[in-house]
């Protein structure tokens, strides 16, 4: 007897131009079946400031009304000095957050770090000097971890032209592939993104195991990170769980999806449904009430200036796109500062508006 087919991973986007937290809070309030049920929810968030943001839009979509929101969990965020990390609650009773290590803190990585460092080089290292490459340190630490990847490896990536100097950094990193291993043995900790990595993993094989009865939604994440990635394959695959996708492009042909650079905004999301083993045509709109399904005319109009190159668009665009856009030429940047400032401040003072601002440059 033939097996019938697995069912597709359920994963939908949210258009380009379409507020986003508002239209995942509507969505999820038009299908709870009473408050019970919402509550019951769990949504996962790439950030606690995403958290918060859907908790708002929750508010405001509910009218103000006391409502029992959803569980919002973040996934984990990463700021300048390390991984904020989210506790996670199991759900299977074999698998145990405790049996992971604690994070080791941050002052104290740096710290440790710093004395291996002097420690490699007693008489040319500074004490603040140590610090600082501490802190780098630790940050190729996390980044390694991150992308799932070895410091062992690295010997065989430089070419043999540049091999003596290289030889000097291998050495220096003989910190990270040789002495950082036992130093944290015996602090009985692990770094702070090797814990993410065995908690987002733990929770997969949890839910895995045994699927909630609960609806499961991950939002906003495009799975850039490779546990996150796992888990949002899981989810999407749970009988109840969603995988809701940030702005999708849905009229970008596969040539042009294969064109892709790492640096393009879709790039991620591509990736993301190259591991689900999808494709962009699998991806549903979200259905939310009172919000568009397909991009607005601005977000077509952004999605076309970032297509790839020689890659033309399909159909025209809607005239209405440039509607109530502005150009302002300023002399220097100073003048150009007092303009956004004043344009910002006019904003903020008129009930029910927000703004934001996009530069390249803090």
């Amino acid at each position: 007897m033939s097996k019938s087919p697995s069912p597709a991973p359920a994963v939908f986007s949210i258009a380009a131009g379409v507020p986003f937290t508002d239209a995942l809070a509507q969505g999820v309030l038009d299908e709870a079946d009473g408050a019970t049920d919402l509550s019951a929810t769990r949504i996962l968030l790439p950030t606690r400031r995403a958290c918060r943001a859907l908790g708002d839009a929750f508010l405001r979509r509910s009218g103000g009304r006391a409502t029992l929101l959803p569980r919002m969990t973040a996934l984990g965020e990463v700021d300048d000095d390390e991984l904020a990390l989210t506790t996670w609650s199991f759900t299977a009773p074999d698998i145990n957050s405790g049996d992971i290590p604690p994070v080791i803190p941050g002052l104290k990585r740096q710290l440790l770090l710093s004395r291996l460092i002097m420690a490699l080089d007693r008489d040319g290292t500074t004490p603040d000097q140590a610090a600082r490459l501490a802190v780098e340190l630790a940050r190729l630490l996390d980044q390694v971890h991150t992308e799932r990847l070895s410091l062992g490896d690295m010997a065989g990536l430089v070419p043999d032209a540049f091999a003596e100097h290289w030889q000097k950094t291998l050495k220096f990193l003989t910190i990270l592939t040789e002495h950082w291993p036992g130093v944290l043995a015996a602090e009985e900790a692990i770094d702070p993104a090797a814990r993410r990595n065995l908690l987002l993993d733990a929770q997969g094989r949890a839910w895995k195991a045994n699927p909630p009865d609960f609806q499961v939604i991950a939002a906003g994440s495009t799975g850039s990170i490779p546990a996150t990635a796992n888990l949002l394959g899981v989810i999407a695959a749970l009988p109840r769980g969603r995988v809701v996708l940030p702005g999708l492009d849905p009229a970008l042909s596969d040539d042009a999806w294969k064109a892709l650079k790492p640096s393009h905004p879709q790039y991620g999301m591509g990736r993301l449904l190259d591991h689900l083993k999808i494709q962009p045509a699998d991806v549903r709109p979200w259905q939310a009430a009172g919000f568009a399904r397909t991009p607005s005319a601005r977000g077509a109009l952004i999605n076309a200036a970032l297509r790839p190159a020689g890659h033309a668009l399909e159909k025209a665009l809607d005239g209405g796109a440039l509607k109530g856009l502005e150009r302002l030429d300023c002399a220097e940047p100073g003048q150009e500062a007092t303009v956004i400032a004043l344009i910002m401040r006019r904003t903020l003072e008129t009930p029910g508006r927000t703004c934001a601002l996009v530069t390249p440059d803090r």
